[in-house]
């Protein structure tokens, strides 16, 4: 159970607002002020100011309780929930990762985790990266997988693959295992995820390279899922740009194709995170090593899908 001045501080770092912490917490404004005023007398150091704007900061001690605040949050709610479990009963890891991951490599890793640990229970949940982020801060997973960047004084991260994104069409598109200019795509149809996921956002530093935007292609389709958007691409609708570590199966079967591209490349770090001095820290890594296995074996490796890192 976090004290409820902490999770008051925690509120203020994420408004910045005196008056919206207040009315987050159902409590006065003035409580939110004795709050901080605690916390600064306790620890003896000043943990916000303000600016010549009035905009509210965090100092280095401020930032360096923040963590410290929002590991403790995390830890206790993982702990209750553990608590609440029978002796009997396996114990429960509860992880998250990309819906990319997710729909395609994670479950080999917690395949083979229940290999090496049959008496536990996994629980995976798909999201984008700031929602797994804020899901760690809150305690409902322990870990995740993401491509994103994790700041060190509020996450511990490993990284733990770079993935290359690549073009695909089917194999009976006209440009299908052709080597071709970045604007000889611009004649079809481009299959892409929904707008506000990480796939999207990759997309769109990949097209703003080559000073491209989705409005350059003849047409586009916008789609929910990467399980579908390869679909899509398998019944010659158009093109997309996916991770190859997603489509090798479909590549290898035959059922899609590549188009290379000249002076093309885009690659993307994965990262292994967990909160920052987390008392679950050892488990998480239990979980990390076994995606190391899995990474470094034969299957994985012999296709060259991404580059795994010890």
């Amino acid at each position: 159970m976090l004290d409820q001045r902490l999770d008051t501080f925690l509120i203020l770092c994420e408004t910045r607002n005196y008056t919206q912490t207040a009315n987050r917490l159902n409590i006065t404004q003035p409580a939110v002020t004795q709050h901080i005023k605690f916390l600064e007398g306790y620890y003896k150091t000043k943990l916000l100011y303000y600016d010549e704007k009035r905009r509210l900061h965090l100092t280095d001690h401020g930032k360096l309780l923040r963590s410290y605040a929002q590991t403790i949050k995390s830890d206790s709610q993982i702990i209750e929930r553990k608590l609440k479990i029978q002796p009997e009963q396996p114990d429960e890891l509860k992880l998250g990762t990309l819906t990319t991951t997710g729909e395609s490599l994670v479950p080999h890793m917690v395949a083979q985790y229940l290999k090496k640990y049959p008496d536990k229970k996994v629980s995976m949940y798909l999201g984008e990266a700031d929602a797994l982020l804020q899901q760690l801060k809150s305690g409902r997973i322990q870990f995740c997988i993401i491509d994103t960047y994790c700041p060190p004084l509020e996450y511990e991260s490993c990284e733990l693959f770079e993935a290359d994104t690549i073009c695909v069409c089917s194999p009976e598109h006209p440009l299908a295992g052709k080597t071709v200019d970045f604007e000889d795509l611009n004649s079809y149809r481009l299959i892409f995820r929904e707008n506000d996921t990480n796939s999207h956002r990759n997309l769109m530093k990949i097209l703003h390279a080559h000073n491209q935007d989705i409005d350059s292609f003849q047409s586009y389709v916008e789609i929910g899922t990467i399980n579908t958007v390869q679909k899509m691409v398998m019944e010659n609708v158009g093109i997309s740009f996916i991770y190859r570590f997603v489509v090798q199966e479909n590549l290898d079967k035959g059922l899609l194709s590549q188009i290379h591209i000249h002076n093309f490349s885009s690659h993307s770090m994965f990262n292994f995170a967990w909160m920052k001095n987390s008392f679950f820290t050892r488990g998480n890594l239990q979980f990390l090593e076994v995606c190391r296995e899995v990474l470094n074996s034969s299957i994985f490796q012999n296709n060259g899908q991404f580059s795994s890192l010890s």
